[in-house]
Order: structure tokens, then sequence, then C-alpha cells
């Protein structure tokens, strides 16, 4: 939709540059971006010829899916792309029935009377005010985008559309620049950049453009207006308005109109303190600029698009004529304080200075650091690293603006914003043609059906007009209250609410985790029924007619308290260890013990690595659908282990499971947080129905999504390590804790301690101590590549730390420990070192940070072992029609993105020597996939492909006297052959621990090269190399996206995703997507280079091949080491002692900035 939109508004004249700038609104979680980005690129005019060449068109891909239906007869009539014998229609023909006409454009104001609101859509101002006059009780919208960032849960009695008032879109050039407050900032932005080259007096606009392609994203740019950004500014002083701060710094002017004929006009700062009720923005007026001024502003983000400014600045200087002396300075912050604008006292002192002087510099910048003073918000970076960030600003925008005579060239760089080159991206493999479709890089079967928006998920069945939508009650109350009862009086005013339900309600258990189900340790309740282990947690259900009541209802239910907690929350590891009740919370689940000892201990190093935790943000929220049918109930969930929702469902009603069927045709995103937290809104949509006889639906909007459902496990680890002068550890003792929340059903320490000593390195001397703790968190649950992440980070941190100490190479260190036998990895660290041009670039990065101050760079190599186990049962059935010869497989496992149906279906193509588009994979259910194991541990897609591979060959098996009897005979005829014979084209089989599957290793290496701008904490990265062991790939297309998804989301993990709770109350704050910043689309590397291993295959796995879905999750850890390694670097250069530094994990741009350890005297220019 968004692609569609660019090209018909640039009328198809678009560049590749242009296209990856414009999904900022887009968030992909699975593949990483880059296939995404690759294809839409095409669309460009200077798409790359090879690019083009690797890819169809999608108008192609179509036709082709389309002829995919047709008979061989049919197809061969298709000569070309234009016409279908199928359809006897022309493809590219658009006819009148396929359109639909709108009337004029109406100038006349429609009303529309909704009740308790009416809704007006004006196209004057004189009809804006005939409406204002009804009432005081009323809003203005156009874009209405400001409801992304301050919600509005109940609009006022009149709600007032002004998109179309002709009157506030236009613009007028004369002396000044005046822009209507209607104008839509894509409007702006566009003629901001016609104007910068044709008007010198308003040259300044193409630095307000470029500032302004930093705000929200391209959609909302296309709806958000001029005045509604500065309302939403005026009505919020402490919103960090880049459009404010951009007009504030040129001193513009806005005018406000009261009445038709009452028109006043004020300078920003006094629009802010004046009220606006009855009032509407009509335009705002922009100076022309000399010669002489000089304009710089920034905006400093978490990631590089599609978010707030931590910190925004504008910058103006206006020199004297023909001088390099100040006649005024105009210096203006955002993300201060809610009343912070001008840095007052600094720009008086500038005034007839000249400001590229050290000691001027000097002078301002103390001022500056005294009047700057930041408030705390709980949610933005520390008030610490926002006055120091404001600050080095300001000096950053004297470096940009410094004459090239009067500054050290090794400075010039600091002046710059780091802005990412067009991405670009390399996929080396190997495939045997003579095993397609196995080993072919296919599209994915779902493809097209995704790409149109014709795949269905959960809620995407069919409405009924008699349905219900459920949500649910929280205790929004400190951990450890104690619920009484519930107050619902108000929410049954609302029309439309039907029923309300708690744990009293539920005919069974309570519990969506039954104890009898494989991996569960203890019972979670479906909604509390007396102590609150966590804030937020459901207490009760309410049922209305229309999913948003249902919301709203909630709200308004008041729950009463038999005891509040007065104590605050132990919300993280630390907390547990300090708590009076240590003991009870504190679990020591596994230890590992050296088999031997080294003895020429040289160095003892001691250190501590805590890794927080990270939301699964997936894009289909925790969604569940049940229907009543006549002998019991269909449950479309949004999970990945159809047993467990099926136990779940049928014991908390007290019914038999075989009355409950689970369906699932796709997930839309999991990485593993929907493999037991799904049940639970199973649970109570099941309820509901068992309870109304109607439909219910049940999704969790989003910021319930986020506070309600667990996340990754936290870890913390205290280590000492004793080496020898090589580095060789001589003895190593690790004890970690995994923050488990409230519940202990998924305790991944003992995995942990598995992959830490199962990693590339002689563990033999290794002392391991895996706990738990228990918090009062949502109980944590596993998130893609759990316990390896967390392994390989303590591994690879204890390797760098110990490099640093003996002041060796960490790489050389990393060898030195390397396990000797069986281990490919030192084999694949030198060919990749190869293929990145290693050593070369080594040297680069050292030039390059010998020539930049501000700028550093760092080269960072880190190998992996990822361990992979198999577990549980995978059922597969496969049926053959003798009709035409086609193949349906049902199959255990869950569809989510990571292309298992695809895998399946091209092993099934495989065994029977068939084409792939004779083979559909149809819904997983429970009544045909009973006892079906969860769908993860990157094990799904080789543990169905395998029971489908072995239900193929018992069909083959069958079949083998028909082919026999043939001469070289069509599948077809075989097919038919063998229905006639009475032989069983069904057949089924199931996976299990009995079919002797051993565990293997996936082995990787990853090498990446990143750009830290250290006046901001910002960085890229500039290239990455990853070679990853897939043994011989079912399907290389598929495990390229997957290895890249997993890398970039390990990114995000790394660097902008930080959780963040109230340490009072234990509530999340970071609920949204306005605090909760995973990776975009210029966040993935610039280069990005993937590697299969070449001639690899895997005697133990399926078919030779090897999980992709998590191992290159682990890899991302490189980041980190890469990142200090760059601050290492400007310490270094700040005259700093070279002491290790820990930079907090996430590596966010304030962790980054604050471990360089600015000073004011280093801003200097010579």
């Amino acid at each position: 939709m968004n692609m569609y939109s660019i090209l018909e508004t640039k009328k198809a004249d678009l560049t590749t540059q242009e296209i990856e700038n414009s999904f900022a609104s887009n968030i992909c979680r699975c593949t990483g971006y880059r296939p995404i980005a690759d294809a839409l690129k095409t669309f460009a005019k200077d798409a790359d010829r090879e690019l083009l060449d690797k890819l169809s068109d999608i108008e192609d891909l179509g036709n082709k899916a389309l002829r995919l239906k047709c008979t061989e007869e049919q197809r061969n009539v298709c000569s070309d792309n234009k016409s279908c014998a199928f359809t006897n229609k022309d493809l590219n023909s658009k006819t009148l029935d396929d359109w639909c006409f709108l009337d004029d454009i109406a100038t006349k104001m429609i009303v529309i009377d909704c009740g308790d609101h009416t809704w007006y859509k004006c196209y004057t101002l004189s009809d804006v005010f005939s409406v204002i006059e009804k009432s005081t009780d009323y809003k203005l919208i156009a874009g209405n985008t400001g409801q992304g960032v301050y919600h509005v849960l109940d609009y006022p009695k009149l709600v007032i559309d002004i998109s179309n008032v002709t009157d506030i879109r236009e613009y007028v050039v004369d002396v000044n620049l005046t822009l209507g407050a209607g104008m839509t900032l894509t409007e702006m932005m566009e003629l901001f950049l016609k104007l910068s080259d044709d008007n010198v007096d308003f040259n300044y606009l193409k630095e307000f453009h470029d500032h302004m392609d930093l705000v929200a994203h391209l959609p909302v740019r296309n709806i958000g207006t001029i005045g509604g950004n500065l309302y939403l500014k005026h009505c919020n002083k402490e919103f960090q308005s880049d459009l404010f701060l951009l007009f504030e710094t040129v001193g513009a002017m806005i005018t406000i109109a009261e009445k038709m004929d009452k028109i006043s006009t004020m300078y920003l700062t006094d629009f802010l303190e004046t009220e606006m009720k009855g009032k509407i923005i009509i335009n705002v007026m922009l100076p022309p600029l000399s010669s002489s001024t000089k304009i710089k502003t920034y905006k400093i983000m978490p990631r590089s698009q599609n978010a707030h400014a931590i910190v925004n600045a504008g910058f103006l200087w206006k020199f004297k004529q023909n001088s390099s002396i100040l006649e005024k300075a105009t210096i203006v912050y955002g993300g201060i304080s809610p009343n912070f604008i001008h840095a007052s006292k600094t720009e008086s002192i500038l005034s007839n200075t000249d400001p590229f002087s050290d000691e001027t510099i000097q002078e301002a910048l103390k001022t500056l650091y005294d009047e700057v003073k930041p408030e705390n918000s709980p949610t933005e970076p520390s008030a610490s690293y926002r006055r120091m960030l404001a600050v080095s600003l300001y000096y950053k925008a004297l470096i940009s603006q410094c004459p090239d005579d009067r500054i050290n060239p090794k400075y010039k760089s600091g002046g710059n914003v780091i802005k990412r080159n067009t991405s670009k991206g390399t996929q080396t493999f190997e495939t045997d043609e003579n095993l397609w479709p196995l080993n072919q890089p296919v599209m994915k079967l779902e493809a097209l059906a995704q790409c149109s928006g014709e795949a269905t998920f959960a809620n995407d069945l069919k409405g009924e007009s008699d349905e219900v939508y459920a949500a649910f009650v929280t205790a929004d109350v400190k951990p450890g209250s104690i619920i009484s009862g519930f107050d619902t009086t108000e929410a049954f005013k609302i029309a439309g609410v039907s029923g309300f339900y708690t744990a009293q309600d539920i005919p069974g258990n309570n519990s969506f985790t039954p104890t009898n189900a494989p991996l569960i340790l203890v019972n979670e309740e479906i909604l509390c029924s007396k102590q609150v282990k966590y804030y937020g947690e459901p207490a009760a259900i309410i049922v209305a007619d229309r999913e948003k009541t249902a919301i709203k209802a909630a709200k308004l239910i008041s729950i009463k308290y038999e005891s509040i907690n007065k104590n605050k929350p132990v919300l993280t590891i630390d907390d547990a260890l300090k708590s009076p009740d240590k003991d009870t919370r504190i679990t020591k689940n596994n230890v590992i013990y050296p088999v031997e000892v080294g003895h020429d201990v040289k160095c003892i190093i001691y250190g501590e690595l805590n890794i927080e935790t990270q939301h699964h943000f997936y894009m289909e929220p925790q969604t569940c659908v049940a229907k009543k049918t006549e002998d019991g109930l269909e449950i479309y969930s949004s999970t990945q282990w159809l047993d467990l929702a099926n136990m779940a469902v049928a014991q908390c009603l007290s019914v038999p499971i075989n009355s409950v069927n689970v369906i699932i045709r796709r997930v839309g995103g999991s990485y593993g947080g929907k493999i037991t937290r799904s049940s639970q809104i199973a649970c109570g949509a099941a309820l509901i129905t068992h309870l109304t006889g109607k439909t219910c639906r049940f999704i969790l909007p989003l910021q319930q999504n986020m506070g309600i459902i667990g996340k990754r496990l936290p870890t913390k680890c205290n280590f000492e390590v004793g080496v020898d002068n090589n580095g060789e550890i001589q003895y190593l003792k690790n004890i970690f804790y995994q923050d488990n929340g409230c519940a202990p059903n998924e305790t991944i320490s003992p995995v942990t301690a598995a992959h830490f000593v199962g990693n590339c390195y002689d563990s033999r001397r290794w002392y391991v101590e895996a706990n738990s703790a228990a918090t009062d968190s949502p109980s944590n649950t596993w998130c893609r590549a759990p316990s390896s992440t967390e392994a390989i980070a303590m591994c690879e941190y204890i390797m760098e730390k110990v490099a640093y100490h003996l002041n060796k190479d960490p790489l050389e260190v990393r060898l030195t420990n390397m396990m000797q036998v069986t281990n490919p990895i030192p084999q694949l660290i030198d060919q990749l070192k190869r293929d990145s041009d290693y050593d070369q670039r080594i040297i680069d990065v050292q030039n390059y940070n010998k020539q930049n101050r501000w700028r550093k760079r760092a080269l960072k190599l880190l190998p992996m072992t990822y361990d992979v186990f198999y577990f549980g049962s995978y059922n597969s059935v496969v049926s053959v029609y003798h009709a035409d010869g086609s193949v349906v497989i049902i199959h255990g496992g869950v569809e989510m993105g990571q292309g298992l149906n695809t895998k399946v279906a091209q092993v099934c193509a495989y065994i029977f020597g068939i084409p792939l588009n004779k083979i559909s994979v149809k819904p997983s259910t429970s009544f045909t996939s009973p006892n079906a194991m969860t769908t993860g541990g990157s094990i799904g897609s080789e543990c169905v492909s395998f029971a489908t591979m072995k239900a193929c060959q018992i069909i083959m098996d069958r079949l083998k006297p028909i082919k026999e009897e043939l001469n070289d005979p069509k599948w077809e005829d075989i097919i038919k052959k063998a229905f006639n014979n009475d032989i069983d084209l069904q057949a089924s089989y199931m996976y299990s621990n009995k079919d002797g599957l051993k565990p293997y290793d996936v082995y990787g290496v990853v090498v990446m090269e990143v750009e830290v701008d250290i006046l901001t904490g910002n960085h890229d990265v500039l290239r990455v190399d990853l070679l990853e062991d897939t043994g011989r790939s079912m399907s290389p297309g598929i495990d390229v996206g997957q290895i890249e998804g997993a890398f970039i989301m390990g990114l995000g993990y790394w660097t902008s995703e930080k959780v963040i709770y109230d340490q009072e109350t234990g509530k999340l704050l970071t609920d949204r997507t306005w605090t909760y910043k995973p990776p975009g689309l210029k966040d993935i590397p610039a280069d990005f280079r993937i590697y299969f291993r070449r001639n690899s295959n895997n005697p133990t796995g399926v078919l030779q091949s090897k999980a992709t879905g998590e191992p290159a999750f682990s890899l991302a850890a490189v980041i980190t080491h890469a990142i200090r390694d760059a601050v290492r670097a400007a310490r270094l250069d700040a005259a700093y002692e070279d002491q290790w530094i820990d930079i907090p994990n996430p590596c966010t741009v304030e962790n980054i900035f604050m471990a360089v350890g600015h000073r004011l005297d280093q801003f200097v220019l010579k």
C-alpha cells in the first residue's frame, strides 16, 4: 500500500534512495527488511541491473500465480503475459466495473450526527467558525496524527474536520514565505526543496527539509499539517515539536483567527501562552535570510527514522556584514523541559563575538551548560545525557560552519550527522539443481497472498451479526495487593456492554498453563483470583458489541482491594538478590563442574555483565476468535502450540478435549511470545463463547499486549577467570541468574548453561552455576534464540575482557581458547576474513580513526557454535487426489513467517518428483494434529519436513508396484491407476524422539564494521559479513531471510530496544511505539553480505539441512564489542587512561555517548 501510494504520487519517478527513505512507518521483525527493500527498489529509475535480474516484477508473479490454476493446455495457449485462456480476460485491462466513481468534490459542509458526537466536514473558514460558536466542547482535526503521540480516548461532542478548508492550505511568497496552516508536512517539504533552489533568500529551507525528513514517517507527513503540529505543541509544552523548533530558530510568526475579521499575528513563544479556545491557526510566516546568516539544526533520535527527538536543536548565527563577528545568535532546544526554548544567556554573551575563537567557544559552552537544565522524564534518556548532548550539539554546529582554515581537519567530520547510505546486500550460496525443488531458492507459498493483503490471520475470520468482543480488566496496582471485588456500574452505562466475568465464572481450572502439558511446571491464572502478581495482571473480562467499546468499558471497571501492598515491587535480578525473601526468589537450577584445571595462572580477571529484556514485538497481537459448533468449540488462535491451547481451553471449561478444535492458518509473527502466553487469550475467548453461546473476538491492544505478555529473560552474570600470558583460560567461574518473572514455567537457565559450555571454546576448565530469579513482573517467556543469545554473549564478553587485560588481539585470544577437536570455526574464520577483506579493513579503520576526532570506526569479528536439539512430536498428513494428482498436506507445525509450509511443500515435491505447484498446505488443527508440540527452537520446519518425508515415502512404497507396471508414466497416470487398484493415497507420520535425529551444531562467524558519532552517541552499521553453516539448505531464499531477520532483531536488542518499568509501581512504561524502538529499515547494515558455508551438509539433520531461524540472532552481540572499540578510540584521543569500558546494555545513544566521558574543555577547534 505504501509503495503504491508513493508510485502514484511521484508518477513512478523515484530513486532507490527515495524508496528506501519512505518506509520508516513499516516494521519488519521476521526477515529484517533487506528482501523487502530489494523488491521495492526494483521500481526505482536507478535500480541496479543485477537487482532487476534477480527479482521478478510483482505483476509477472501475479500472472504466473494465476496460471498455476490453469491446465497444461491452457498454459500453452497463454504465450505472453497479456491474456489468459483460463479467464478469457486481458490481464492488464481495467474495466469500469473495477472502479468506484465519486461525485464532484463537494463544497457544502457535511454534518453527521452520531448521537453523542457530531462530525462536521468543513470547506471554508466561515464554516469552521459557525460550528465553533455552537459549543466550547469541540476538536479541530485534519490528519489527526497527534493521536499517535497523545491518545484521545474520549472525543468532544463536536469533531470538526478542517482538512479541506482551502483558506488555510495555500502558500504565498512575497517578502516572507507564508505557509497555510492546513498544508501537510509533505507539501511543505516539497515547497522547501523548490524554494531553496529558486530563491537565495530561502536557501536555508534545504536545511529545514532535511530536518523534517527525520520527522515521523511518510504516511504521517502526508496527512499531518503545520497547524496541527504547532497546536500539539501548544497543548503539550513538553512535546519536542521539530516544526516549532525550526520556525522559532528563524523567528517565524504565526497568524491566529478568532473570527473571520479578527486576526492577529504573533511570535511563536507568545502563541504558546495564548488561549486558543474559539480560535484557529491560519498561517505561519518565515522570513528571508541574507547570506551573512548561517543555520544548522539537529535531531538526535534513538534510531535512524520514525522516532521523536531525544534532543533537537536549532542554531542561527547572524554575522555582521563582511565580518566574522556575530550580530546575533539564536539557540533553540527541544527535549529539555516543557518551558525551555531559548538558551537566552548564551545568546546574549555571543553577541559581538567571534564564535569560532576558542575563548568564545569555552565561554559559550560553560554558559550553555549552566542554563540548560533538563527535567527528568521516566521514558526519556537521563537529564545528564540530554544536558551534555545539548552542549555537544552547539559545538557540533560550530564545527559544521567553521571556515576550513580555522579548524583542525581531524575535527571537521564531527559537524555532520551520520547518514546511512542506501543499503545493499549480497547472498552467496550453493544450490544443486539435481535436487530441485528441494534446495531451490523459491518464493514462499504465501508470498503473493501476503503482499496483496489476502492472507488471512486469526482475526480475519468473517464477522457475524451477533458476535461479541472481549477485553481484559487489569489490576493496575502494586504486586502483592489483594483483590476483594469489582464495581461495574460505570461500565454498564455504556451502550453495547453485555457481560462481565471473573475467575469465579470459570467452570473448570483457572489456568492457562495446565501442568499436564509438556514443559509446564506450575499453573498460571487466566484471571487473577486474589493476590496480584504483577502490575496490570488480568483480573476480569468485559464483553461488548464492539472492540473499542469493550476496551473503553474495561477502563471504567473499579477494582476493590482488601489490601494494597505498600512495598516497592521486586523488578530486577538485583532487587531479588537484595530482597528480604531472597531465599524463596532465587533458585539454583544447575551446576556444571570443570573436568580439569590449568595451573599457569598469570592474570585473574573479574567482571559482571547485565543483559536486559526485549519485547517480541510481533505484528499480529495476541488474538483469538472462539466459535460455537454443534458439538463444541472452534478456537482460531494466534498460537505456536496447538496442544497447549487445546488442553488449556478444554480444562478451563471442564469439557472434553475432543470437543475443542484449535485452528491455525498462520500466525503474524511470534518469536516465542505465542508459545504459552497465547493460551491465556484463547481461554478468555473460549470462556465467553462457552458462557454466552456467541462468537467472541479477543484481541489485545498493543499497550496491553506489551504489558501483560512476558518478554525475554534478563540475565546477570558474575565471573572470575584465570589466564596464562597467552590468554588461555586456566579456570573460569561463571555464576549467572535469569529473571523468570512471576512464574517459573519458562525457566531456561539450565539450557543457557549448556549453551555456554557448548559454544566453540574449550570449556573443560569451566565452572558454571545457573540460577533463576522470581520477580514481580509478568512471567517471562521464550524469545528468539533464548539461552543461546545470553550464553554466547557471556562467552564473548569474557573473551573481549581477557584480550583487553593482556593487551592482545581479541581474535587471537578466541583462537587460543578454541575447541580443537572437530571444530570448523577456525576454518570459517579464515574463510570469512578472506571474503570480507578483514586484514586490509582493519588497517583502513585505524587510518580513519587517526584522521577523525569525532567519528570513530571499529571492525569486529565474532564466532558462534549454536547447538540444536530436537524435542516433542510433530505429525504430517499427506493426501493425494486421484482426479488430478494434486496433493494436500496438513501438519502439526505452525506457519508464522519462517517459511515452514514452503519447506514442507518442497520436501514433498522432491520425494514425489512433482512440481511444487501441485501441492497445497492447509491450516493446522488440533483435530488433524492432536498432541502436537510447539513450533519453536528453530526445529519446527525440520521436524515437520521429516514427518512429511516419511509420509511421502509410505505413499511412494505403495505406488512402487504401479510404477513398475507402467511404462515411463506421468505422476497423474500413476495416481489414477493406484486409485483404481484401491491403494490408499493418504499417509501420516509423526516425528518423535524415537526417530533418531541427533543434536547438531550450527557454526557461524560475523564481521561487522560500525561507525559512531562521538558527539551524539548515534551509530551506523556500515557493513556486515555473516557466514553461517546451513547444511544443505532446503530453501536457500527463505534461509537467507531468516538469517538476516534474526540478526537485525538482535541488533535492535543490543542497541535501541530499552524496556523501562516504573520502579515504584511495577507499571511498564515502554508499552507502545512512541517509547519502544525496534530497528527500522535504515538501521540495517548499509552493506549486508550473507554467505552459506561452502560444501556443507548435515549427516544427522533432515535431508542434510540445518536450522536458520535463530542462530544468527546470537551473532548480533558483535555490535556491543564494535561500539566499545569505537568509544575506546575516542577516549584515547581525549587523553584518557586506557581503561576497560562497560557500556550498559542495550547500547543506546545515551549509553554510548556517556561512555565517552565528554568534558567541555575538549570541545575546541584547533
